[in-house]
């Protein structure tokens, strides 16, 4: 069994991209799929949140795209989420970038042969991406199979820039050809509020595919952060988590993401 590799892009901040990438990656391991966690964002949010926040795993991503260590000694299989493995971000991967990087496609290849040893390990692999199109973002499109793109609902600049965003994933299938646009996923959705409702109604225009069910402005996501947990720890029966399950299974559809025999 391969693995399917997701990406959650989107140039913009502050959209909850880190929010859905690792809640998603929560929702699929208790469905039963096992998932490797990639953080290629600097900031290092989802390494905290799934690693924890007194400290930074021993190996992470950037010494393993230099070279300097391999994947293996990267991932770190105990986790605070059971059954999500994680290759770790510090702040030290955005000087790797600017020290790899001359165009932003020069060396798109570079995370798709770190990743290719573990391929047929994992059931899925999820990225996560930093807020900018940048060297990092294009060698998680080169690397993936499909890429979803979390938008930020209650705001007037929700698609703003939004064609930027698929025409940078357009560049990157010139050089992955597998790589296909999941869909966009509604985030921070207050279905009472008339901006949320506007952007509901338009954003089948720049996306082909929007997800059935959002992510909601709510109270509990930043609750389960303070906690260090994820909104599934954190209440498994609130709105916002029975949401994150189902966005979780609808994109296990969309990709056809299929479990290995030892996780069923």
């Amino acid at each position: 069994m391969t693995a399917k590799t997701l990406v959650f892009a989107n140039h913009k901040g502050g959209v909850a991209k880190t929010t859905v990438s690792v809640n998603v990656a929560d929702a699929l391991a208790r469905e039963g799929y096992s998932v490797l966690f990639v953080d290629l964002d600097p900031q290092g949010n989802a390494t905290q949140l799934i690693y924890g926040y007194d400290e930074t795993p021993a190996v992470t991503v950037e010494q393993m795209l230099a070279g300097k260590e391999s994947i293996a000694a990267a991932i770190v299989e105990k986790t605070t989420i059971p059954g999500v493995a994680l290759i770790g971000a510090t702040l030290k991967l955005a000087k790797l970038e600017r020290e790899l990087q001359s165009t932003p496609f020069s060396s798109t290849s570079l995370l798709l042969q770190k990743l290719h040893s573990v391929k047929d390990v994992f059931d899925v692999i999820i990225l996560d991406t930093p807020p900018a199109l940048s060297f990092l973002t294009a060698n998680a499109l080169a690397a993936a199979d499909m890429v979803f793109v979390p938008v930020e609902s209650g705001s007037k600049l929700a698609l703003v820039g939004t064609d930027d965003m698929i025409e940078f994933v357009n560049q990157a299938k010139t050089v992955n050809t597998r790589l296909k646009l999941g869909g966009a996923i509604l985030t921070k959705h207050d279905g009472r509020k008339k901006l949320c409702k506007i952007t509901q109604a338009v954003i089948g225009d720049y996306f082909e595919t929007v997800l059935a069910h959002v992510v909601p402005q709510s109270a509990d996501i930043g609750k389960s952060q303070a906690a260090g947990q994820t909104v599934l720890q954190y209440d498994r029966e609130c709105t916002c988590s029975r949401e994150i399950v189902e966005i979780a299974r609808q994109i296990a559809t969309i990709a056809e993401l299929k479990k290995s025999e030892a996780a069923q």
